[in-house]
């Protein structure tokens, strides 16, 4: 066959062109109604940066789609201080945690909290997480605690998305 008629170049080619997606609806709480969404898509080869709005309902989670041939890593995580220092100031509050689902385990985990007094910073580097598709998982801010009267505060993720060089061995 010729380089693009090869089914490894055809997948690879189609890879390049799959971006991953990150989609949240940002939900009024207790009515339901969607007062806004973000929604971003990355190629292969792009940084990726994507803020979760922070809630207490795990049907508020992103929805990270990851396609065939192409990897997602998130290696960095934070809060901007001033928005969680006004969060902490509620009555109750704890601080944040970041939750990863999937398709192999539907539970929400934590993989990163930050904690009113267990945190030195307002960043987590090193996460390390990569996942490579065809894959579907969810991320969630959640808000530990304090988030009733209303104030939630987001975490952004850092990472980049690159083709999954293992599939085109």
């Amino acid at each position: 066959p010729t380089p693009t008629t090869n089914p490894i170049n055809i997948k690879k080619l189609t890879a390049m062109r799959s971006p991953v997606t990150a989609f949240q609806q940002i939900k009024e709480h207790p009515s339901q109604n969607i007062i806004g969404e973000r929604n971003n898509s990355f190629l292969p080869g792009s940084p990726f940066s994507f803020s979760l709005h922070g809630s207490v309902q795990e049907s508020d989670s992103a929805i990270i789609r990851i396609p065939d041939g192409v990897c997602l890593k998130i290696n960095c995580a934070s809060v901007q201080r001033k928005a969680m220092d006004e969060y902490l100031k509620q009555k109750g509050s704890i601080g944040v945690s970041l939750r990863l689902s999937s398709e192999e385990n539907p539970e929400m985990l934590p993989i990163w909290t930050f904690a009113r007094d267990r945190s030195s910073g307002y960043t987590m580097s090193g996460l390390g997480l990569r996942i490579c598709g065809p894959r579907t998982v969810r991320l969630l801010a959640f808000m530990e605690m304090g988030y009733r009267s209303g104030q939630s505060v987001d975490v952004h993720l850092f990472g980049s998305v690159s083709l999954n060089k293992d599939a085109f061995d």
